[in-house]
């Protein structure tokens, strides 16, 4: 991007938004992408350049402010020192070897420096009539919890929902995982069943559970035992941080309901917001 070389946001969002806009207006369907990277206003507008030219009336936004490459590089500069580890004033927590090598600047530039933003901004813009918006940066599951909240007018301290939420989009977030491409017991199936999958669907209901299923006549399978395997990819304890709130994830239950449907019900969900 620097070099004039790349928009500095992901191209193949544009290709998905161009092949899917006839439809989104047809539908009114609200879309929350993030994939504007380091430019989410460039995409913004070229999504709004495309929309203008099919007559649609939508409204496009675009979320900024994950960006703090300046005040990184301005700490190194006074202090020398980018901010502390996550884990670093809790003496419980035992860091790898290796896990902090990176904080070794010495003779190492640093190029990008971003924040992992919450869903807030995303419930405004929706709030406010957006119906496409252009994420930089932000936490895997925020689109989630901020459609989901949006959808039901949570409010920010309905913690037990926004968890559910925060569980839904940790579920979806990665591509087709939940519908198989993450399934560790793959090969008590016919491998032509995992390929060409589809993407996953949350169901999110008004008290945060939810349901995991797929489109019709699709590839894929969806049941308890590859929701189990997506919901534990990347956890690393029982306490699940977003940028909204943190899950407790003991006591969640997973359910098989129906052919290619999964529910998840929290028996108890405890929450605290994270700052």
């Amino acid at each position: 991007m620097a070099t004039g070389q790349h928009p500095g946001y992901d191209p193949y969002a544009f290709d998905g938004i161009q092949q899917s806009i006839d439809v989104i207006w047809e539908k009114q369907i609200k879309i929350v992408l993030n994939a504007g990277a380091l430019n989410p206003r460039g995409l913004a507008k070229e999504v709004a350049n495309l929309v203008r030219s099919r007559g649609y009336n939508l409204k496009i936004a675009y979320v900024s402010g994950d960006n703090l490459l300046e005040e990184v590089r301005k700490s190194l500069e006074t202090t020398g020192q980018l901010p502390a580890h996550l884990d670093s004033s809790n003496d419980q927590v035992q860091l790898q070897a290796h896990s902090t090598d990176l904080l070794d600047t010495h003779k190492k530039p640093v190029v990008s420096a971003n924040a992992y933003l919450g869903a807030r901004a995303i419930v405004k813009g929706l709030e406010q009539g957006a119906d496409i918006i252009i994420c930089g940066r932000v936490a895997d599951a925020s689109p989630v919890i901020g459609a989901a909240w949006y959808w039901h007018s949570w409010n920010a301290t309905d913690y037990d929902a926004l968890a559910g939420a925060l569980v839904a989009g940790h579920l979806i977030e990665c591509s087709a995982y939940v519908t198989g491409s993450n399934f560790s017991g793959f090969t008590e199936f016919n491998t032509d069943l995992f390929l060409d999958l589809p993407f996953g669907i949350a169901e999110v209901a008004h008290d945060g559970t939810t349901v995991v299923t797929k489109h019709e006549n699709t590839k894929g399978l969806v049941n308890a035992e590859v929701v189990k395997c997506q919901f534990l990819y990347e956890l690393q304890g029982d306490i699940y941080l977003n940028s909204d709130v943190k899950a407790y994830t003991q006591n969640i239950s997973i359910e098989d309901i129906g052919e290619n449907r999964y529910a998840e019900f929290p028996k108890m969900l405890r929450l605290a917001a994270f700052i």
